[in-house]
């Protein structure tokens, strides 16, 4: 049975991503940068997961943003 994904899961996500792709990363290159596995980082972005606080710090370090930044483009 497929996730059920929150629209602010969703959010967070597309912002994650976007954020992600000016920087010219792959998800496997961030996510080695920010010292996450691989395939987590995919589910993160996909807006599948609810991010605890170390995991959603370990992003927005990984992409030089505060998570101010993150929910703001987000639009939370």
């Amino acid at each position: 049975m497929p996730t059920k994904k929150s629209a602010a899961n969703q959010a967070i996500a597309q912002a994650i991503r976007a954020v992600r792709m000016e920087q010219g990363l792959t998800q496997e290159a961030f996510a080695l940068k920010a010292g996450l596995d691989r395939s987590y980082y995919g589910a993160i972005e996909r807006g599948e997961f609810n991010l605890t606080i170390d995991t959603l710090l370990k992003v927005t370090v990984g992409l030089g943003i505060t998570a101010a930044e993150l929910f703001q483009s987000a639009g939370l």
